[in-house]
């Protein structure tokens, strides 16, 4: 491993004890306030538009669109996603089972993975806050924090050799 590699990767886990000790804070005013509650949100709508925006053909927005607000092509994004959802590895790490579909105990079915990773994504690009993505993306800060967080390690497993 080199210096440059090594470098990355502890710039990579700087960031990521910053998110987990600003979300760790977060949590704890909510806990101490008592003020947590259940917001019904319309995933599968958010979902539903976020494929017909980006990424359908004659979609409403361009590739230099998707470009420009995620910082990447439309097909870096798609490879992302695949690698994230094709990695095997026995036992699967949680980080990588989180981007998979599931069925709550609700029979609802979990967040897109286009959702979390778009999430995810936004906040690396922009810097946006986690908040940002409430109305549009339907989904918590807490989601989208948690996106954010494990996004980063699927990607430190899944490029650290090549790319660090």
């Amino acid at each position: 491993m080199t210096s440059t590699s090594s470098s990355s990767e502890e710039f990579f886990m700087q960031v990521l004890d910053i998110i987990n000790s600003e979300a760790l804070e977060s949590e704890n005013e909510a806990e101490s306030l008592n003020t947590r509650r259940y917001i019904e949100r319309e995933h599968e709508a958010a979902h539903v538009r976020l494929i017909t925006d980006y990424f359908v053909e004659g979609c409403k927005y361009s590739d230099e669109n998707f470009k420009r607000r995620f910082r990447m092509r439309h097909c870096v994004f798609l490879r992302i996603m695949e690698d994230i959802l094709n990695y095997h590895k026995d036992p699967l790490p949680e980080y990588f089972k989180y981007f998979h579909l599931r069925v709550d105990v609700h029979r609802k079915l979990s967040i897109s993975t286009y959702l979390k990773i778009t999430a995810a994504l936004r906040q690396l690009a922009d810097g946006d806050t986690p908040n940002l993505f409430d109305e549009y993306l339907q989904m918590s800060k807490r989601t989208c924090h948690e996106s954010l967080m494990n996004f980063c390690k699927c990607i430190i497993d899944l490029y650290k050799d090549e790319y660090m």
